[in-house]
């Protein structure tokens, strides 16, 4: 059921009282701007997300002066899931952060064009424009690692993350180059966990162990909608020795480099160049 006080219905609202003002039907709506009937009584009850060049064209079949396009501003504030805004705030203070992935390359570690290719994945209903914010935002983040005070990340990888194909093969091998670029950094350490460990710790999940300036630790883990903090003694115990127990079977850093250079192939030019932005 859609909170009807969600900034999703209430624009929705917004768009039924101008249409209504007009003396539209939806089905005349649609005709006039070009969009669906379904999406046009979707967006007015909330249940499905307005886009830019929706609300663009609303705004010129009712001449509001741009009214509903500035009224999805609230798009903005959800550029993270839910709970990620406050795990960036601890992430900015931790000692050492512990990150075992074993679906995709970590965000701190990703190219731009492998974020916007994963994010264009993983969000279809987005537009272009929402889609590029989320990668300036994800690289942005990057930001931290080049600080004096930077946390020292120990990454665990899941050697299918490197075989999976995310983007165009020059995508996929330049994010690798990034990722042989980023080992070289004196405070980043990524291992791979071999594909022929078989079953282990982390097949149902990946998550990260943030470490305190004070010397204590809390975990966040992440789904479809959302983060959560784990911060409960019991809870930190088993986390914790999940990542040991990943990282006891993860191959060293050199040869973690060298299967990464295996992977992009004999004959491929690792263009490393340019690409450590916000490591080096």
């Amino acid at each position: 059921m859609v909170d009807p006080y969600s900034p999703q219905a209430i624009w929705g609202r917004e768009l039924r009282h101008y249409r209504t003002k007009a003396g539209l039907k939806q089905s005349e709506l649609a005709e006039r701007i070009n969009f669906s009937e379904s999406l046009i009584s979707g967006a007015e009850t909330g249940q499905v997300p307005a886009s830019i060049p929706f609300a663009k064209a609303c705004d010129r079949e009712f001449d509001t002066g741009g009214a509903l396009l500035r009224a999805l501003d609230f798009k903005k504030a959800r550029r993270f899931p839910a709970g990620f805004a406050e795990y960036l705030e601890v992430e900015k203070k931790t000692a050492m952060i512990r990150w075992y992935e074993g679906l995709c390359v970590p965000g701190v570690l990703q190219t731009p064009d492998y974020a916007r290719a994963l994010l264009r994945a993983g969000r279809p209903g987005d537009t272009d424009e929402e889609i590029e914010a989320l990668v300036t935002a994800r690289m942005d983040r990057k930001a931290f690692l080049s600080e004096p005070n930077a946390p020292t990340l120990w990454a665990v990888i899941d050697e299918p993350v490197l075989r999976r194909p995310v983007g165009s093969a020059e995508v996929m091998r330049d994010q690798l180059a990034y990722l042989l670029k980023a080992i070289e950094h004196p405070k980043v350490c990524v291992q791979l966990l071999p594909f022929d460990t078989g079953a282990h710790a982390g097949l149902t999940c990946s998550f990260i162990l943030l470490t305190l300036p004070d010397g204590g630790t809390v975990a966040y883990a992440e789904d479809l909608t959302g983060g959560r903090f784990i911060e409960r003694p019991e809870d930190l115990g088993h986390w914790t020795a999940c990542y040991e127990s990943i990282k006891s079977s993860a191959l060293p850093v050199k040869q973690s480099a060298a299967l990464i250079r295996d992977v992009i192939g004999d004959g491929h030019e690792c263009e490393q160049g340019g690409l450590a932005e916000g490591i080096t």
